[in-house]
């Protein structure tokens, strides 16, 4: 019986562990599939990076390429007209303000900035028609108006928009601009500014400015042969970073002129670098002051305006710049 039982228990043992195998292959099989495919798939990710990482390159390359590439690209544009011309690999930028144009403008050769003397004159006698003055001063800083006056650079000639006579002489209402950003516009006579008008100077620097105090001077009313002649007003303005202290820097002058000098009464206004100013009254005779009074001062300087609400308050001047006094820097082939 013993042994009989003994056979039992072995029988009963070996089919107990065909029970578990049977159980547990299954498990090791789930679990090698798995294991496989996680290896091929984390094989199949690394080659998706790879292959990623060599599209990125090969974009990179093929765009570096393309702009490093001249055989199909355009051909620069000349001076005159590239500024005009979007870039093709950029939209095209906001147009620079006049002010910006102007401090910029020591990089500019104006022998190759194309203008049209009469589209832009009759543009700026629009304006001027309209007593629009910061049109024409916005005008007047376009690097195509500069172009225009610097053509004229060295010469008493003027191009001219308006009204002429029958020998095509400029005669009645019309415009001109001179050299060194002057310009014109009023009444004109066989071919002379004759009757009433406004002169404007613009003094437009190229570079950094540092010495010169105007930023424009103006003069408006009567002429004659050219010149201001009659009644008529100057007006100067300023650089005010570039005033001395203490000093009166004359702003308004009204008053008569005689061949383009200061010639009879005179009310005058002038500021200080602090912002205060002033109010004077002077007679002028052929280009020079009448002195208010016998007084000099150390230098010799004598006096010559006498200020409005104080009668020993003065403007004193040397006697040897007392004389031709008028419309500075006006260009005319009739002036002395």
């Amino acid at each position: 019986m013993k042994k009989i039982f003994e056979e039992d228990d072995n029988e009963h043992s070996d089919f107990d562990r065909r029970k578990i195998l049977v159980a547990v292959i299954p498990f090791v099989l789930i679990i090698i599939i798995l294991a496989v495919t996680l290896l091929v798939n984390g094989i199949k990710k690394d080659d998706g990076r790879e292959e990623l990482q060599q599209s990125i390159m090969d974009y990179a390359d093929e765009k570096t390429g393309a702009e490093n590439r001249t055989d199909n690209a355009p051909s620069a544009l000349p001076a005159e007209t590239a500024s005009a011309v979007p870039s093709p690999y950029s939209s095209a930028e906001p147009e620079a303000t006049p002010y910006q144009e102007v401090m910029e403008a020591e990089t500019v050769d104006y022998s190759k900035v194309k203008f049209n003397q009469q589209e832009q004159l009759k543009e700026m006698m629009g304006y001027w028609e309209n007593n629009n003055q910061k049109a024409l001063d916005d005008l007047a800083n376009l690097d195509r108006f500069i172009a225009m006056s610097w053509q004229l650079s060295g010469t008493d000639r003027y191009y001219y928009y308006g009204a002429t006579n029958s020998d095509g002489q400029p005669d009645g209402k019309g415009i001109a601009v001179y050299a060194d950003n002057q310009y014109y516009y009023g009444d004109w006579k066989n071919g002379v500014r004759n009757g009433k008008g406004t002169w404007m100077h613009y003094h437009i620097h190229l570079k950094k400015n540092t010495t010169d105090l105007y930023t424009y001077h103006q003069y408006t009313g009567e002429w004659a042969n050219d010149l201001p002649s009659g009644e008529g007003s100057e007006h100067y303005d300023y650089d005010t970073a570039l005033l001395q202290k203490g000093i009166g820097y004359d702003t308004n002058k009204i008053g008569s002129y005689a061949e383009g000098l200061v010639n009879g009464d005179f009310y005058l206004t002038n500021i200080y670098a602090d912002g205060t100013s002033k109010e004077w009254n002077a007679k002028a005779e052929h280009g020079s002051w009448v002195y208010q009074s016998e007084n000099k001062d150390q230098k010799g300087n004598r006096t010559v305006y006498v200020n409005v609400s104080n009668p020993d308050d003065y403007v004193w001047i040397q006697p040897k710049d007392n004389v031709n006094i008028g419309v500075p820097c006006l260009i005319s082939e009739n002036k002395n």
